[in-house]
């Protein structure tokens, strides 16, 4: 069976690999140095230079589609605008590191696929012209692959002519990196349409979206079951026994922060931290004598402190009333504090 290889140079193959690289690099970047960490100031100042960041990964998706010819495509346009759409919804760290493992790879392969559709389209149209095809009334079938390493290949590759299968070229491998791809195609009646086989590769694809969400739901799952670091806005809370406080009545007890923690729960409260210890769906708060052991350590007292992700205000509102109660029952002070960010330790073991 005959065929025609078009190779292309070795030095597009590495630079392939190489943008892939740096934008694996930039995720790992933004989502590990920027995104988890701190170290750019507190509070929004901070949530904000992260954005800018996660913008330049935006930006960087956009100048691929342009330069692919797909940045007018309507899929292309909808992902771009809700990833940056998201960015700008995001409220923490953590809902920022969320967007980029979910809308960013998104982002990345509706490009990619925008990509090789529009090739497809265009070497379709390249096929229907030549006068072989035109000419071809009986039923036969024609396959095209391309790729980096083995160029282009058709078969059977009598059917087209040669100035067909050099401008076929020229769209295969019109960019910087060309994805393997094959179409198969019926030929009949001088018409060129595709048979729509089942493809191992979308189905890769699948799978691997199908992973990265089951990865990113884990990822929750941890966090919201205290095993993995979590910041975001929230609330300080300090719990002080009374001025002079020595008695059981006058000092604070472990049902006095079990109360807190209780109605944090329940007023939305991401993660708690105490003394900190990390709260889990196991953990102990209890008295030992004149100390306070959370998850069986020893934790500082006098004050007490706590700290909780979710909405500061709604925090605080629904803790106000304690205040009020310690002071009538024990004379306990408590002090809230909204800060815009708050960082909160996994939990060891």
């Amino acid at each position: 069976m005959k065929s025609i290889n078009v190779h292309v140079k070795e030095s597009k193959l590495l630079i392939f690999a190489l943008i892939f690289l740096i934008l694996n690099t930039v995720l790992l970047t933004i989502g590990v140095n920027y995104l988890k960490a701190g170290g750019f100031g507190a509070g929004s100042e901070e949530l904000d230079i992260k954005k800018q960041f996660a913008e330049e990964l935006v930006e960087y998706n956009q100048r691929l589609a342009q330069k692919l010819d797909v940045d007018t495509r309507t899929k292309v346009r909808e992902t771009l605008s809700r990833f940056h759409y998201e960015i700008s919804l995001a409220s923490s760290s953590d809902d920022l590191f969320k967007v980029i493992l979910d809308s960013g790879r998104n982002v990345q392969e509706t490009i990619l696929r925008e990509y090789e559709n529009y090739q497809q389209d265009l070497i379709l149209a390249l096929i229907n012209q030549d006068p072989g095809i035109k000419n071809t009334e009986s039923k036969r079938n024609m396959t095209v692959t391309f790729d980096q390493e083995s160029g282009l290949v058709v078969e059977p590759v009598t059917m087209l002519e040669e100035a067909t299968l050099e401008k076929i070229s020229e769209v295969a491998f019109q960019a910087e990196f060309t994805p393997r791809q094959t179409l198969e195609l019926e030929v009949e009646k001088g018409q060129a349409r595709p048979i729509v086989p089942f493809n191992p590769a979308d189905h890769i694809d699948s799978l691997t979206s199908e992973l990265d969400s089951i990865r990113t739901s884990l990822y929750d799952t941890r966090v919201a079951a205290g095993f993995t670091e979590l910041s975001g806005p929230g609330v300080i809370i300090k719990i002080y026994d009374a001025e002079d406080g020595h008695t059981s009545e006058t000092i604070v007890h472990d049902s006095d922060i079990r109360d807190i923690v209780n109605e944090l729960n329940t007023i939305g409260a991401k993660g708690i931290a105490i003394g900190g210890q990390r709260l889990t769906a196991t953990s102990s708060i209890r008295c030992v004598g004149p100390v306070i052991r959370v998850n069986d350590e020893s934790i500082p007292v006098n004050p007490v402190v706590i700290k909780a992700v979710g909405n500061p205000e709604v925090l605080a509102s629904g803790l106000d009333v304690f205040s009020i109660v310690f002071d009538f029952y024990g004379g306990l002070k408590l002090e809230i504090e909204k800060v815009d960010s708050v960082n909160l330790p996994a939990y060891s073991s």
